[in-house]
């Protein structure tokens, strides 16, 4: 009767761990458990529900908590950085993804030697932070499916990482994080089925991601761990190849309509990333950017909201804010908004239609680069192209310009209302003989 006994407490606690999550206790009575009832999922923290309404970077948190941000991601770190970001999240009373970062190169998953460094380096990083609080998940790898890495032996191989902390941190869930590919999800499903959830990056096509997962064979939770606007990868370009990037106004629409009807409501989803909560160059200054730059010499602009940055405020709290950012229309030059060129050495008229609803005072500033030509794939560095010319600054919307070089150049401008916020388009253009 006792073999009985102890047979049953051990498949109740198999079904229990395996279909309804597992609590992860952490200091003090901190845990961390996802639950599926159905075909809904849900995640809790300490007894109370948590829907991830997270940011992608550890920037600004101030700002994202204000705005009704609860979490954050980063994409890697050691031991010093993991630590200063787990203060921040404290500080900020945010949750965090820890990132841990995988190489998309293919050879690296048979080199059993990276392998072994990588399993002692997530060894440490799991008995360094299994019992804090602020942690909710680990990232094993970022969009390791792009390129030729989407094989077999990566994901097996994400499945040891996972089994790997698993053995040391009882506390937190594991995860990794893939691209919009379908068959992603088949090599997950079949080699890393030790795997809390997903998260899946998607931009243009978020609104086939649900559809993405009830098609695969993996049948977990998942989390949209990057979206934002179309991708520069998904849009029309000019006869040149420039592609064509949103107006913040454009931009700020698309992240409220994504949320609502991408990401809320489906019950297999536990919240998202906003991405990029910060600024980075990815072919443009502003293509992905919430944030406009800092601290750039020559450019009077201070790190400005973007409004997307009000767009998530509306949506995550959903209130109206007390201040918006100005709305910005079309940007032409000589009266043409799609692949306009212009002449060497002789003016060009540019205008931009903006108005503000507060009525603030608004100020224009405007910038050339060349057209972006060092790029790279999956979020990897890429320079800020060189400024031609100076900058200017205008209370209008008009500004005459005279480029004196043939070639390839994108015009930028950022609308300030001097409340913090900024709206920006831009237009990418030729000059010929």
């Amino acid at each position: 009767m006792k073999r009985v006994v102890c047979w049953v407490f051990l498949v109740a606690l198999w079904l229990g761990n395996s279909m309804f999550g597992y609590g992860l206790e952490g200091a003090g009575k901190e845990y961390v458990k996802i639950v599926c009832r159905g075909d809904a999922w849900s995640l809790s923290v300490a007894g109370n529900p948590l829907y991830i309404k997270g940011v992608g970077g550890a920037n600004r948190l101030e700002v994202a908590s204000a705005c009704g941000a609860n979490a954050f991601r980063t994409w890697g770190g050691d031991v010093e950085s993991i630590r200063r970001s787990l203060e921040k999240a404290g500080a900020a009373h945010m949750y965090l993804m820890q990132g841990i970062a995988l190489p998309k190169d293919p050879d690296r998953y048979v080199d059993n030697d990276f392998k072994r460094k990588k399993l002692e380096e997530v060894r440490l990083l799991a008995e360094t932070f299994k019992d804090d609080p602020a942690l909710f998940a680990w990232g094993i790898g970022n969009e390791i499916d792009l390129d030729k890495a989407n094989i077999p032996e990566s994901w097996s191989f994400v499945e040891e990482l996972a089994k790997e902390i698993k053995k040391v941190d009882h506390n937190h869930l594991v995860a990794t994080v893939i691209s919009h590919k379908p068959k992603a999800l088949e090599l997950i499903a079949r080699y890393a089925p030790s795997l809390d959830f997903v998260g899946i990056n998607s931009y243009g096509n978020i609104f086939e991601v649900g559809k993405l997962f009830e098609d695969s064979p993996y049948r977990g939770p998942f989390i949209i761990t990057e979206w934002g606007p179309t991708g520069w990868w998904e849009t029309r370009k000019t006869e040149w190849g420039a592609p064509i990037e949103q107006t913040s106004e454009e931009k700020r629409i698309v992240y409220e309509t994504r949320y609502k009807k991408a990401i809320g409501g489906n019950p297999r989803c536990l919240g998202s990333f906003v991405f990029l909560w910060g600024q980075k160059e990815e072919r443009t200054p502003t293509w992905f950017s919430m944030f406009v730059e800092n601290k750039v010499e020559g450019l009077p602009l201070n790190g400005e909201k973007t409004p997307m940055v009000e767009a998530m405020e509306r949506v995550w709290t959903g209130t109206e804010p007390e201040q918006t950012a100005p709305v910005v229309g079309q940007l032409t030059i000589n009266g043409i908004s799609f692949g306009p060129k212009v002449k060497s050495n002789t003016g060009f008229d540019v205008e931009v239609i903006a108005a503000d609803k507060e009525g603030d005072r608004l100020t224009y500033v405007w910038e050339v680069l060349k057209e972006a030509t060092v790029t790279a794939t999956g979020g990897a560095y890429e320079p800020r192209p060189d400024r031609v010319g100076k900058v200017r600054t205008t209370e209008t919307g008009n500004v005459r310009i005279s480029i004196d070089t043939p070639g390839y150049y994108r015009l930028y401008v950022y609308v300030l209302d001097h409340t913090g916020y900024v709206s920006t388009a831009n237009i990418p253009f030729a000059v010929i003989e």
